[in-house]
């Protein structure tokens, strides 16, 4: 009873923890986003001077961009709650909302895409870099892994993209994978559809940057995954499940991969919520349209609307996903004690 109390009373604290982040976001995101030079109108207008100045006069109006900052922070934090995100400030001018579900979905079929690839694959070979500690792997598969980690993504995605869509040293036959998009629409048209050449066409157009993303990330998992197995695989009760006569796959398989998972649940959370946060150098480099690109094209262009939103939900993403990890932990690792 004592137990369930505790653990309702943390409940609480970090629930209450998790609105107050959510409110300090929103308050910094509205307060940075209006401290940046320019005016949004200027490049929603023409450069003509013949242009009607009531027109701009207009669309500051209905902008309510000649607000005081305190009435127009208590708009943006009342819209928030109710769900009404405004429309974007360019010349489409659509709903903000109807635009992010749009890039969205790309975005968590790219980043998502990648995650699962760098997950698998980094916890397999940190597992079994640990297995073989001090062995060839080991030490091959950490230089590796070591060389990705302080490698620039931006880089690498150009890297591949030149060596992918093109013929290196005149080899014919190098594979060739295209260079941006999300399909070919000279082939099946601009707008999505369900048929099964057109996704398996988007396969191929995702290969690159989801395979960008996956090495980028792919080292961070690996290195985490061999260290927290090394510091299981020295505790007394590996030690005595050795003695039992248990092969040492058999260890690793029934006891220390259990055990080494916690510092994974924290960081694979983390990965889970940069899913919507977008990928911004590799989306730009490919052309993928989704949160990333958006974000840029959002800077650029100052739509406040855009930027907020986009910076809301990433934050908000950020905030449960470490809240649903710290109750993971709670339940995985019965050494973790209630604070």
């Amino acid at each position: 009873m004592a137990s369930r109390k505790s653990f309702r009373r943390m409940l609480g604290r970090r629930l209450i923890n998790v609105v107050i982040t959510i409110f300090g976001i929103m308050t910094l995101n509205f307060l940075l986003i209006h401290m940046m030079p320019g005016n949004p109108i200027d490049n929603m207008v023409p450069k003509d001077p013949k242009f009607d100045p009531a027109i701009k006069d207009d669309l500051i109006a209905r902008f309510h961009l000649n607000d005081s900052l305190g009435e127009q922070y208590l708009v943006y934090i009342w819209n928030t709650v109710r769900g009404d995100w405004g429309i974007s400030y360019m010349a489409s001018q659509q709903k903000v909302l109807d635009i992010i579900t749009h890039d969205l979905k790309w975005t968590m079929l790219l980043v998502g895409t990648s995650t699962i690839m760098t997950i698998l694959m980094g916890m397999a070979i940190g597992a079994y870099a640990a297995y073989r500690r001090g062995g060839v792997f080991d030490v091959g598969s950490t230089a590796v892994s070591l060389f990705f980690y302080g490698m620039p993504v931006f880089w690498f995605a150009i890297l591949l993209q030149m060596l992918f869509t093109s013929h290196p040293l005149g080899i014919n036959w190098w594979p060739q994978l295209p260079p941006g998009g999300f399909w070919n629409y000279n082939k099946f048209g601009s707008e999505f559809y369900w048929d099964f050449w057109l996704i398996l066409d988007m396969g191929k157009y995702l290969i690159l940057p989801s395979l960008t993303l996956a090495i980028g990330s792919l080292a961070g998992v690996s290195i985490l995954m061999r260290s927290s197995l090394i510091d299981v695989m020295t505790d007394d009760y590996i030690t005595t499940a050795r003695a039992k006569g248990l092969r040492d796959i058999d260890i690793l398989r029934r006891h220390a991969l259990p055990n080494g998972l916690p510092p994974m649940i924290a960081l694979i959370a983390m990965d889970i919520a940069f899913i919507i946060g977008g990928a911004y150098q590799v989306e730009i480099i490919f052309s993928y349209e989704g949160i990333g690109w958006r974000t840029i094209r959002a800077i650029d262009t100052l739509d406040f609307p855009i930027l907020q939103f986009i910076v809301v939900i990433g934050g908000v993403a950020v905030v449960v996903a470490n809240f649903i990890a710290d109750m993971l932990l709670y339940y995985v690792d019965p050494r973790i004690k209630i604070a």
